[in-house]
């Protein structure tokens, strides 16, 4: 069986390999090249409408495909190993010449990420360089573009928040805490709301404490989200499961809310096998709208032994 971390990694395998998109560098010139002349968003469009080619060549898919690109713009990532200066080694880079038009009177646009990306002033150079006559350099990048309100293709609104969540503190395995570091929080009486996603049957027999029995397919919905404390209070949302995996799940789309989520790793099974029936309660839980059955809106009674 696989590891509740190897699961949370593959599943977020996208958001965590385009983490690299927020990384800082160094602008590149404010100069364009030699035989390149620097571009706005109308003479991208100008360059279209005359039958040259814009090409969009930021290394990341999924940055053209979620984040939007220009409508017109031709895809065709730009590899750079070469360093962010001057003296940089084009030959350590790769890109596919042969998309350039065979005439080299052909107007031709190039656009990357903005004004830290690199990529877009080494090609313009270069391309110019292979005696290409009208070669046009948009350093703004896709930014320039959209401060124009100018049509987009691709844009998806989830994409911007999910890069941001699945970097630096947020990186998906800092949410995997162990047993022992769950047991310390609840000898510390710190606040804790522990979600659990198993059968029903199962919760009555014994959970953890201040657990609520929420359906996996139920705690995004607003009768889910009901039981919990809003995002910016200090509390912490442990999710359960039989082994952890399916806590898993949900995970991601509770850490986009706000919630300061963990994930029990091994889950109520794992407990089990270390603590027995340590920091646990059985039986029925108290309910304020008892005659509701699609959900509960549930009241925890706190272990004795607490």
């Amino acid at each position: 069986m696989k590891s509740l971390k190897s699961v949370l990694l593959s599943t977020l395998l996208i958001f965590t390999l385009a983490n690299n998109s927020f990384a800082e560098a160094p602008p590149s010139p404010t100069q364009a090249p030699d035989g390149v002349e620097s571009a706005t968003p109308q003479e991208l469009i100008d360059v279209f409408q005359n039958g040259g080619e814009v090409y969009d060549i930021r290394w990341h898919y999924s940055t053209y495909e979620f984040g939007g690109h220009i409508p017109f713009a031709r895809y065709v990532p730009y590899t750079e190993w070469s360093t962010k200066e001057k003296n940089y080694n084009i030959k350590e880079d790769s890109w596919d010449y042969s998309v350039l038009p065979q005439d080299k009177n052909t107007p031709v646009a190039f656009t990357c990420g903005g004004v830290s990306c690199w990529k877009s002033y080494k090609l313009t150079k270069e391309v110019a360089a292979r005696g290409y006559k009208n070669v046009y350099w948009l350093r703004e990048g896709q930014a320039a573009w959209d401060a124009q309100n100018l049509p987009v293709l691709g844009r998806n609104p989830v994409y911007e928040p999910m890069m941001k969540l699945f970097s630096g503190e947020h990186e998906p395995t800092t949410w995997i805490i162990d047993a022992k570091t769950l047991k310390e929080m609840f000898e510390a009486n710190e606040d804790i709301k522990v979600v659990d996603f198993r059968d029903e049957a199962l919760f009555v027999k014994g959970r953890l404490q201040s657990a609520f029995n929420v359906p996996i397919q139920r705690i995004l919905y607003k009768d889910g989200l009901q039981l919990l404390p809003k995002p910016k209070q200090e509390y912490k949302i442990v999710l359960i499961s039989d082994t952890g995996t399916l806590a898993a799940t949900a995970a991601a789309p509770l850490a986009a809310l706000g919630y300061d989520v963990k994930v029990l790793d091994g889950g109520m099974n794992e407990w089990t096998a270390k603590y027995g029936k340590e920091n646990t309660v059985d039986g029925e839980l108290e309910v304020n709208y008892p005659d509701q059955k699609d959900w509960k809106r549930q009241i925890p009674k706190l272990p004795k032994n607490r």
